[in-house]
């Protein structure tokens, strides 16, 4: 169980991290149309493999956007898989998992808001947690 609570719990900087790739892939795409033919000349390796910087560039940058987009991948499906499985609970059980664990605010503020007791808000942030973790 505290595995799940752990999983809902990063929702939140979940939905920061795909941003902030979303950013650095703005950030890539801009610096990509800035590599132009810098004229370095052509180098040779000892391989006699022609090289130039341009080429080096360009390819730095599309492995980084490539492992940004697998990275927003994975987190996208993380966070496909909290939000279905937050579609299971009833509105009540979900206003406490978003208080209580996404949002990290105390229990007094569910008690207000529900007027329920805090074991009960407890027991059924317990129940919400055991219905989610069959989608987790």
């Amino acid at each position: 169980m505290k595995k799940v609570r752990d999983r809902i719990k990063k929702y939140k900087s979940i939905k920061a991290d795909i941003t902030n790739i979303d950013i650095r892939l703005q950030e890539i795409e801009e610096e990509l149309l800035g590599v132009t033919s810098m004229e370095n000349g052509e180098r040779t390796s000892k391989t006699y493999k022609i090289v130039s910087g341009v080429e080096v560039q360009a390819d730095k940058y599309m492995n980084e956007k490539e492992k940004l987009l697998k990275e927003k991948v994975v987190l996208l499906r993380e966070l496909r898989r909290i939000d279905n499985a937050m579609s299971v609970l009833d509105e009540i059980e979900k206003g406490i998992i978003e208080i209580l664990i996404i949002n990290n605010r105390s229990c007094a503020l569910a008690q207000m808001k529900y007027n329920l007791s805090y074991s009960r808000v407890k027991q059924l942030q317990s129940e919400a947690i055991k219905k989610m973790a069959k989608y987790l």
